[in-house]
């Protein structure tokens, strides 16, 4: 039988977890070609100091080809990133310690941190001088993520849904977010290349209090890398360990590849038992863990396993292989951790070739009721990982986020549910530090308060527990199942 032409994408594919994201909403602004290299589209790699570049082994390099060091520092200068009382040309921010205004500001201190006299007082005095993304009105968050490249994400949610849950909190709620009326989002396309996104993370970093990776596990690794040196808080879904673990500016919003992989193996052989099981995952370094993970649960779990296949990226002549390889093998359960692209044509290709594979895998990528739009009926069925419920559960678990929706507009899509419940999370560790610092906020003491933030809770996500001893605390998944009569994930429990 011939391989099936996919249909023309609707919408493109990729990790979609981010605090808030890119539109033309109030407070939500889309930074073009100026945070990516220039209006020609090329990348600067001189990058103001770092080469935006990785190596083999997908670690950061420097313009020499030396990997960036990884010795983690947290009360030094950084190289970048606004630190000290005047940050470049900021000035002295007013009486707020100033903090970093952007390199082409005014004297009057840019993001400095506006009237320090007018903060309200937490139970400790803020020991930080870094205020930079922040003022008497406003915090800023930077957002990067890939609306170009080989693996866009889906733009029309961000523009409707980038800033509900802010919006609801202040303007329907009344409430404050650390004594201020706006939290802005500034969103820089990476386009899917590390080194674009070390780039826009560095001109995040010169102008936002704190930056999200939105997807990507290679462009989260180098900006996580990034924000070590420059000393920005830096959060992203949890995605790989390596050149991560040990950096005190990086938390994980959910579980890491590693550590789902291992609760994976234990969901296969509870719910399919001695079925035989095999996997396909991207060959790429930061996809390591991943496998190391899932082959440990593997052991630990008796799962009766085949083997596990690696693909090369940018390449489609695997699929056919592979689905025949898995199928002469007798593999009935295939765990894969692949671009979601992929995902779908191997699962057609498989499917034309006479292979009915149980899909399995980690979250978020394929959670997504985009993968369904594109990829039924070859991937009906499926069952994956995701730090967000099922659409069908938020109701029950958080009735505000139709509330919201149904009062801005906003179409109540899964995505908007995934951008709603990590803001909430953002939310929470914001009032941490109120009950801490009071609403003068500083980079430092925000980080400080996140390392020892213990267990954070939404109701939409499963709990995270930061601690210093725990460089990526996801406790739980939520676990999907596709449904292609519906359109979209059911919930199928949760681990």
């Amino acid at each position: 039988m011939s391989v099936k032409m996919l249909r023309t994408m609707a919408a493109p594919l990729v990790l979609a977890l981010v605090l808030a994201a890119c539109g033309q909403h109030p407070g939500v602004h889309v930074e073009g070609d100026s945070l990516a290299g220039g209006t020609n589209g090329e990348v600067d790699d001189g990058m103001n100091g770092g080469s935006g570049q990785v190596d083999d082994d997908g670690m950061a390099i420097d313009g020499d080809g030396a990997e960036v060091d990884d010795d983690f520092d947290v009360d030094g200068d950084g190289d970048g990133g606004g630190t000290g009382d005047g940050g470049g040309d900021g000035g002295d921010g007013g009486n707020g310690g100033g903090g970093g205004g952007d390199a082409d500001t005014s004297d009057d201190g840019g993001n400095g941190g506006g009237d320090g006299d007018a903060q309200q007082q937490g139970t400790q005095e803020p020991q930080g001088s870094d205020r930079t993304g922040v003022d008497d009105d406003t915090i800023t968050v930077g957002v990067h993520a890939p609306v170009t490249g080989a693996a866009p994400l889906p733009s029309e949610a961000f523009n409707e849904a980038g800033d509900l849950y802010w919006n609801w909190v202040t303007e329907e709620k009344g409430e404050s977010i650390l004594g201020r009326d706006n939290v802005e989002v500034v969103f820089a396309d990476d386009r899917y290349e590390p080194a674009t996104a070390r780039q826009v993370c560095r001109e995040l970093g010169s102008r936002a209090f704190l930056v999200v990776g939105g997807g990507g596990t290679d462009q989260i690794q180098a900006c996580g890398q990034l924000a070590a040196q420059t000393q920005v808080p830096y959060f992203s879904p949890g995605v790989t360990e390596a050149g991560l673990e040990g950096n005190p500016w990086y938390f994980a919003a959910s579980m890491t590849y590693p550590q789902q992989g291992e609760l994976l193996a234990e969901m296969v052989r509870d719910r399919f038992g001695d079925a035989k099981t095999g996997a396909v995952v991207t060959q790429t370094p930061n996809f390591d863990g991943a496998v190391q993970g899932w082959e440990r649960g593997v052991q630990q779990h008796n799962v009766n396993y085949a083997t596990t296949l690696r693909h090369p990226r940018g390449q489609s002549g695997w699929y056919a292989d592979f689905a025949n390889q898995l199928g002469d093998a007798g593999v009935e359960v295939v765990y894969v951790n692949t671009s979601p692209l992929d995902y779908i044509r191997f699962a057609q290709v498989a499917s034309d070739q006479g292979h009915d594979f149980q899909f399995v895998g980690v979250g978020v990528t394929m959670g997504l009721n985009a993968v369904l739009d594109n990829g039924c009926d070859h991937v009906d069925g499926g069952l994956f990982f995701s730090p967000f419920p099922a659409l069908e559960s938020i109701d029950d678990m958080d009735p505000e986020f139709r509330q919201a929706a149904d009062t801005y507009g906003v179409p109540a899509t899964d995505l908007a549910m995934a951008i709603w419940g990590i803001s909430k999370a953002q939310h929470e560790l914001f009032r941490k530090y109120e009950n801490t610092f009071g609403t003068d906020l500083t980079r430092e003491d925000f980080r400080a308060v996140v390392e020892s933030a213990g267990t954070v809770e939404t109701g939409v996500f499963p709990p995270v527990n930061y601690s210093p001893d725990v460089d990526f605390g996801g406790q739980g998944v939520h676990i999907l199942e596709a449904d292609c009569s519906a359109g979209e994930y059911r919930n199928a429990g949760s681990m």
